[in-house]
Formats: C-alpha cells, sequence, structure tokens
C-alpha cells in the first residue's frame, strides 16, 4: 500500500491529472478566480468521477503539482524541485495492536472477560434512589412510633405545666394559672396533632416553647400593669383575649410568609445577633421561676429591675426553702443533660423526682422534706379552666384599646418564632438527611397557630429538643406527633388530678434548666470557626440591651442590626459582577478579519457592566463612582458607548431613581451614549415616565440582550474607523489572510459548489442531517436555536469570511441549529462526499483545509478562554 504525499497546485495541473485518469471537467462553468463582476466561479464536479486512483509509480511534485511519469527521475523537469517517493508501509492486522503495557488499572473494565455483573444486572454503581418527600401517616415502625409518641407527649405535658407556670410567675397572676394552663394544653395538642398532618418532617413537634411563652409572660405583665385598677375578671378576659388573639394573629403573619415564598431569605438574617435577645430571654425565665419561687413583687420591665427588687427583699432563710429544690434539680438536669441528651432519660428523671416529691408528703413533717411536696399551687384554688368557657361570658369586658397599645409584642413574637423555626428546620434537616420546604414548613406552623387560637390556644413553634428527642425515641412518622398530641389531650382532660400529684419544684426545676440552656446555646455554643468578630459583638450588645432595657427593645434592636447586617453583607461584593471591555467580549457576530482587528484595537471604546443582586440607592452610588472613574481614566481609550447588563438584577429600592438620574446626567457630561439590556419591565417603565429613553442622542438606548447591544455598538464602532461597509471581495480573497496554504485556494474553489440564498431562506434546519459545510463570500445570516412554542434564539450572526456547518461534517449529528439569510447571500457549499473524494486525490488540500478549519476554532477557543476569565474576575 502506497501513500502519495503531495497535491497539484496549479489549476492545469489539477486538470490534467483528472484527464490523464479519464475524468472529464463540465465546461457550462468556467473557474473565474476574481473575476470583474467580483464574483468566483466553481467548477461543478457532481459528475466526475472523483474516485479514480493515481498509479502507484506515479508521483507529484509538491512545489508545482506536475504528474512525473518517469519514476526514475529524481527532479521535477518543469521546476527542478526534489521528488519525494511514495513510503510503502506494510498491512497492519489488530493483531499486531498490542497497548496492554500502557494500561494502569488493574481492575476488570466492562471490555474485559474478567468483568462480572452486580447482582442487580448492572456494572456500574449507581446512587440509592431517595424515598419521595411526601407524606404518609404510617411511616416507620408503629412499635416504635407510639412508644416514641408516649415518651414525648408525658414530657410536653410537663413542659405545658412549666411553661403556663412561667406566663403567671409575675405577682398578682398566679391566679390566673389554670385558664393559662388549659391554654397551653390546647396548643400543645392541637399543634401538635395538625402539624403531623401538614409537615413534611415527620417527626417534628411543635408547642408552647420557652422563647415563645417568655414574650407572652412580658406581654401579659404589660397589660396588667397598664390595667391597674380594673376588677380582676376584667383583666382576666382582657389577657386571655391577648393570648388567643395573638396565636391567630402569629400565625397569620408566618403563613403569609410562607405564602409569599420568602421563607429562603430568613437564612441569610445573621441568626447570633438574634442569639442574644435569646439568650436575655433564659435570664427572664430564671427571673421568673424566683418570682414564682418566693413571690416577691417585682417591676418586670427589664431584669436589672427585677433583680435589684429581688435583691432588696432577699431573706435567706425563706429563700432557701423556697427555692433550694427547684434550683437544685433545675442545675442537676442542665448537668446531667449537657452530657447525656435523651428523652428517656430525661423523662426518667422528672418521674424520678416527682414520685419522690410526691411521696415526701408521707415521709415526715420537716420544713425541707415538705418544701419537695409542695405541689402546683393552683390545685389548692380550682381546677383547669377553659378560656374559650370564660370568654364567651366575659367578652364584652376585653379592653381591646390596651392589647393594641401592646401590640408590638404580637410582632415581636412573631418575629422569633420565623426566624428560631428557620433554626431549627435547618437543624432538623442534618437529622433527616433531606432538605425541608421552609416556606411549607411555615405555611403549615402558621395555620396550626390560627387553629390554636380559634381554639383558645397559646401560640406555638417548632421545638427542635423534642423533636430530636421524639426521632430518638423511635418516632420516625407523624403517628409519633398524633400519640404525643393525644397524650397532652389526655393530660388537659385529667388535669385537676394529675396537676395536683406534681410537685411544684419538678415544673420550676424545668424552667431553671431552660434558662440555663437557653444562655449556653445561644451566647456560647453559637460561635464556631466561621462566626465573626463583629457577630459576637452584635451578640452581647443585643443580649446586654434585652435585659437591661427589655425584650422589646431587645428584639427591635436585634432585628434592625440583621437586617441592616444583611444588607451589608450582601452589597459589600457591590453592585457590578463583571466588568468587560469590547477589545475582548464581542457580540456573536463573525466579522472579516479585518474588522476583528479593529475591534481588538479601538474595541475600549465599548465599556460593558454586568450587574448584579438588589439594587438600593447605596449600590448605585457606588454604581456611579466606577463608571466616572472609567471615564476619567486616561490610560485608556475613551469610552463612547457604556453597556448596563440587568440581566442577573434581582429588584430595584424605590430611592434607586435618584441613581438614574444621576447616570443621565453623567452621560451628557462625558458625552457617552448609555445602553442598557435585559430591562425589567418596571425599570423601562420608570425611564420612559422620566424621558430618559429614545433613538436621540443622549438618550438612553434599550435593547433584548447584551448581544444585540454590543452588535448595535461594533458597527457604530467600525462605522467611525471606515470598516463596517468593507468592499465586496471574492472568496479567495477573503480566504488568502487566513487560509494555511493560500497556494491551494485555486484547487479548493474548483470542488466548491456556489450557493444563492434569497433572505428569509435557510440553509439547513435545526435537525436536519450533516452532510456539508459552507463558505459565506456574501451577505450575512442568522444562527437560530428553535425552542418550544416556536419561539428562537439567535446564538450568532455569520458574515463574509466565515465558515459554518463544520461541526456536524465531522461528528455527523445532526443540526443543532438553523442557519437563515438575514439577506441576500453567496456561499459555497463542500459536501462530506466531495470532501472524501478530495481526501483520496490530493490529501494536502484536505489537510490545508483542516488546518483553516483547526486554527479557525482555536481562535474562537481563544476568544472564549478571555471571555471565561473575564467573566471569573
Amino acid at each position: 500500500m502506497t501513500i502519495v504525499e503531495a497535491v497539484p497546485d496549479a489549476v492545469e495541473s489539477f486538470e490534467d491529472a483528472f484527464e490523464d485518469e479519464g475524468g472529464v471537467f463540465e465546461e457550462s462553468r468556467d473557474f473565474v478566480p476574481g473575476g470583474e463582476d467580483g464574483s468566483s466561479g466553481a467548477i461543478d464536479l457532481d459528475g466526475v468521477d472523483t474516485d479514480l486512483d493515481l498509479e502507484p509509480e506515479d508521483i507529484v511534485c509538491v512545489q508545482c503539482g506536475e504528474v512525473v511519469r518517469d519514476s526514475e527521475q529524481d527532479a521535477c523537469p518543469t521546476c527542478g524541485a526534489s521528488l519525494q517517493r511514495a513510503v510503502e508501509f506494510p498491512d497492519l492486522s489488530e493483531e499486531d495492536v498490542d497497548v496492554s503495557d500502557l494500561a494502569d488499572s488493574s481492575q476488570p473494565q466492562v471490555w474485559d472477560d474478567a468483568f462480572h455483573e452486580g447482582e442487580d444486572g448492572g456494572g456500574a454503581l449507581e446512587d440509592d434512589a431517595a424515598p419521595p418527600d411526601g407524606w404518609r401517616f404510617f411511616e416507620g415502625s408503629f412499635p416504635l412510633n407510639l412508644f416514641g409518641g408516649l415518651v414525648s407527649g408525658i414530657l410536653n405535658f410537663f413542659f405545658a405545666v412549666a411553661l403556663a407556670m412561667l406566663v403567671t410567675s409575675q405577682e398578682s397572676m398566679n391566679e390566673m394559672l389554670p385558664y393559662v394552663l388549659a391554654a397551653s394544653l390546647i396548643g400543645m395538642t392541637v399543634g401538635t396533632i395538625f402539624f403531623s398532618f401538614g409537615t413534611r418532617i415527620p417527626f417534628a413537634l411543635v408547642g408552647p416553647e420557652s422563647v415563645t411563652m417568655t414574650v407572652l409572660l412580658l406581654f401579659a405583665g404589660a397589660i396588667h400593669r397598664d390595667m391597674d385598677g380594673y376588677t380582676s375578671d376584667i383583666i382576666l378576659a382582657t389577657i386571655l383575649a391577648a393570648i388567643v388573639l395573638t396565636a391567630f394573629m402569629v400565625g397569620m403573619i408566618i403563613w403569609l410568609i410562607g405564602k409569599l415564598k420568602v421563607g429562603e431569605y430568613v437564612r441569610y438574617i445573621p441568626l447570633q445577633i438574634i442569639g442574644g435577645v435569646i439568650g436575655g430571654v433564659g435570664v427572664f425565665v430564671l427571673l421568673g421561676v424566683l418570682d414564682w419561687c418566693v413571690d416577691f413583687p417585682m417591676d418586670w420591665r427589664s431584669a436589672i429591675l427585677i433583680v435589684r427588687d429581688w435583691a432588696v427583699r432577699f431573706d435567706s432563710g425563706v429563700c432557701l426553702y423556697a427555692m433550694g429544690p427547684s434550683v437544685g434539680f433545675g442545675v442537676i438536669l442542665f448537668a446531667a443533660l449537657s452530657r447525656y441528651k435523651n428523652s428517656l432519660f430525661l423523662l426518667a428523671v422528672i418521674l424520678a423526682a416527682a414520685g419522690a416529691g410526691y411521696g415526701a408528703g408521707f415521709w415526715g413533717q420537716d420544713q425541707i422534706v415538705q418544701s419537695l411536696a409542695a405541689p402546683v399551687p393552683f390545685a389548692d384554688s380550682g381546677r383547669v379552666m377553659f378560656p374559650m368557657n370564660f370568654l364567651r361570658i366575659g367578652l364584652d369586658d376585653v379592653q381591646w384599646d390596651v392589647i393594641r397599645a401592646n401590640g408590638l409584642y404580637i410582632g415581636a413574637l412573631a418575629a422569633l418564632i420565623v426566624l428560631t423555626t428557620m433554626y431549627r428546620i435547618t437543624r432538623l434537616e442534618l437529622i433527616r438527611c433531606r432538605e425541608a420546604d421552609l416556606d411549607g414548613e411555615y405555611r403549615t406552623l402558621g395555620l396550626v397557630n390560627m387553629l390554636s387560637g380559634l381554639c383558645g390556644g397559646t401560640p406555638v413553634s417548632l421545638s427542635y429538643g423534642r423533636s430530636a428527642g421524639n426521632y430518638a425515641s423511635g418516632g420516625r412518622g407523624p403517628v409519633a406527633g398524633v400519640v404525643a398530641g393525644l397524650v397532652c389531650g389526655v393530660g388537659l382532660y385529667f388535669a385537676d388530678t394529675v396537676v395536683a400529684m406534681i410537685p411544684r419544684f419538678v415544673p420550676e426545676g424545668l424552667l431553671v434548666y431552660i434558662g440555663l440552656d437557653l444562655i449556653r446555646d445561644w451566647l456560647f455554643k453559637t460561635k464556631s470557626a466561621f462566626t465573626r468578630r463583629d457577630d459576637l459583638w452584635m451578640l452581647w450588645m443585643t443580649f446586654l440591651l434585652t435585659i437591661s432595657l427589655g425584650v422589646l427593645e431587645g428584639i427591635g434592636f436585634g432585628v434592625a442590626v440583621a437586617l441592616m447586617v444583611t444588607v451589608s453583607r450582601n452589597s459589600r461584593k457591590g453592585p457590578i459582577r463583571n466588568v468587560l471591555s469590547g477589545a475582548n467580549h464581542r457580540s456573536n457576530v463573525d466579522r472579516a478579519p479585518a474588522q476583528q482587528r479593529t475591534l481588538k484595537e479601538v474595541g475600549d471604546h465599548i465599556h460593558i457592566l454586568r450587574l448584579q443582586g438588589f439594587l438600593f440607592l447605596g449600590s448605585m452610588q457606588r454604581l456611579l463612582r466606577d463608571i466616572r472613574s472609567r471615564f476619567d481614566d486616561r490610560d485608556k481609550l475613551r469610552v463612547l458607548y457604556l453597556l448596563l447588563d440587568f440581566k442577573m438584577v434581582s429588584g430595584f429600592a424605590s430611592a434607586s431613581g435618584v441613581g438614574f438620574e444621576k447616570l443621565h446626567v453623567i452621560a451628557d457630561e462625558y458625552d457617552v451614549d448609555i445602553i442598557l439590556t435585559s430591562v425589567p419591565l418596571e425599570l423601562e417603565e420608570h425611564l420612559q415616565e422620566m424621558g430618559y429613553v429614545g433613538e436621540e442622542e443622549g438618550m438612553f438606548k434599550v435593547f433584548f440582550n447584551l448581544d444585540f447591544a454590543l452588535e448595535w455598538c461594533e458597527n457604530h464602532v467600525l462605522d467611525s474607523e471606515n470598516m463596517l461597509e468593507m468592499k465586496q471581495m471574492a472568496l479567495p480573497e477573503l480566504l488568502t489572510p487566513v487560509f494555511p496554504e493560500p497556494k491551494y485556494i485555486p484547487a479548493l474553489m474548483k470542488v466548491l459548489k456556489r450557493v444563492n440564498l434569497a433572505k428569509g431562506e435557510a440553509a439547513f434546519r435545526q435537525g436536519d442531517p450533516s452532510d456539508s459545510m459552507y463558505f459565506v463570500e456574501a451577505g450575512r445570516l442568522d444562527v437560530e436555536l428553535e425552542l418550544e412554542g416556536g419561539k428562537l434564539l439567535r446564538l450568532k450572526k455569520v458574515g463574509p469570511g466565515a465558515v459554518f456547518g463544520e461541526m456536524g461534517i465531522f461528528t455527523s449529528a445532526p443540526r443543532s441549529a438553523t442557519v437563515r439569510a438575514a439577506e441576500k447571500c453567496v456561499l459555497y457549499k463542500m459536501s462530506k462526499e466531495k470532501l472524501e473524494a478530495v481526501e483520496k486525490r490530493a490529501p494536502m488540500l484536505v489537510t490545508a483545509i483542516n488546518r483553516y478549519l483547526i486554527n479557525m476554532m482555536s481562535d474562537r477557543l481563544m476568544d472564549a478562554n478571555v471571555k471565561v476569565r473575564d467573566l471569573m474576575m
């Protein structure tokens, strides 16, 4: 087998080679390179036998293309160049090819005999398919769910008693405990049951929670202070109405957040700042325990005033017996649960303490022993009272103006529930090993709160500790939550009997544990390797403000600081995503090489800014400073066109309109055209109302996207350089500067077929077989991607000197886009069959074509790399 490494150069030699082998050229179309009309002819080879081979002994001169028949000659008789003789290669079979020494893996591959399929019939590992995130009532083991529900339900009952005592811990509010306890158990029952049916975290539990009940404590205390002089029935009716109204209103707020799908934005708020408020809430919980234990009159407007009043009235003899069991039990719980986080352990300790306290009443009459046996106070004065029964009678006595005057507590409570729920859901996602729909959980929690309010219950919130404990106890599905809710319902029904058997030091000790746990978790354990120093400063500032001025002031300060920090950090990277220059970042228009060189030289006249994020007035000011800085830069070409791309802008603040007015002033000052792309509808309407949009000089120009805007700017830059309208050139003239071997261009033209396209006519359509490539001599064509619904997306525009369709001819893949003439076009077609025929006769011509295509794609790749580099900066 021989390989002839040569190709004819001159057109005449190329024709002679065909004629010697019996080929006949079609005389109806002569090749006229660079004719007077600016066109170039082509030889139609459709009727030519292009499959004929040269004789093995023939030698083709590389320099002039002369076919030398005399195999004894060493030099070409025409040009004198030395002849290169054919080289013979032996035929190779597949047995002669051995690359086993290059293998770098000892593991059997799918093509090896040693490879065995897995038991599932597949040779490759596949990710385990996650079960669908749906709701199944009987998810998990039913006995374990039942057991977990019983454990969680009993714990919930004890927590409900403790938190009800917390709300009524202030002086002269102790007698309200039967009503508040009923509201607490209603919230626990309704919340736990109905949340289990709506949540997609199947083991999650909700109910009255320490943070929410502490805010209710302060809310009720504020109402009580403002109603000094009213009868106890009117005060009780107003406080119960406030509790029920708070549950309903908080539910509406939380539901609305989920409905508007803004829950995910809550994750951006630095929770450590709010942690200062929750740490302050832990201090108020501890002070509430002290108030229950000693029953001193205290000023609950701030923690500092409470400590002052308590220190003035402190009596060691009385306080030791009153506070000792509660504080001791709470400290023991705190120390034990710091090491053993287990619901069964907590329940066992509580039941053991309750049993020991209840039995202490039978062991002796010693004061210390009796302090352990003292029951929850309300058991001596009455029975559990349902709030709605009382409100039906005393609804007319409710002082709505007092509730309205303290309504900020409702908003503060909603803010705390939203923030803490987000954090707790995020932590439960780690247990569940699956992402949760935060907006969906907010909607469910909001509905449950509204239902609790309608039933006379307290506001409820997601409890991480009780949810994690439910999971650890075996609860995996909604059954556990429903069982826990039913246990609380049974406890509500038998509350008169059950509560009377609970020593008061047990719920008081639970409150001590809750207070210490809040302080530890939110003030000390929130610090991590990623915690910023300024976050810690703001956390402790918020904490000190909360205990010195009050929870309401601390929440207001914490939320305000958190929002300011969030805005500051998200805008710190600035409104500019990328700064680009027209010299490197150009439109998807294939231009002539001379035009491309011109754009590289003077493309800095085009300045491109891709904007991002939410544009505030502050970010607009920063943008304007950067724009003015570029306009004043004398080391670069003067900016004539400023492109602002809004594709990644999420919205505009109302005051940002002032920034666009300033931008218009700067454009007039520097005589720069402002071009806006991917403009949101509200911005375009606003600018039109201001009279800033139009085709006149000095007006903002608006384009559909950055590509069309760049094409417009490039056309103006080229026009200013007298390079936009170039003289009509024949294809050989266009190829001469870029074709690797210009001497082969005449031979190339002989095998191309001229194609004329009218405006709107397609060279080929998306999905067509790839059987040819095209050279553009005149006119422009749009490369379009056909989308669903008949929509078209322009990918690029090609002009004279460009080549398209080359990828498909090598990959044989269907056409990935439609190429349509934007105007009257002259193309030259190279079919796949013609290319294969030429490869047999003249391999050096095909090599030149391949080098040309490789160079062209390399230039495209280099331009793409520059664009990527600029976009990544």
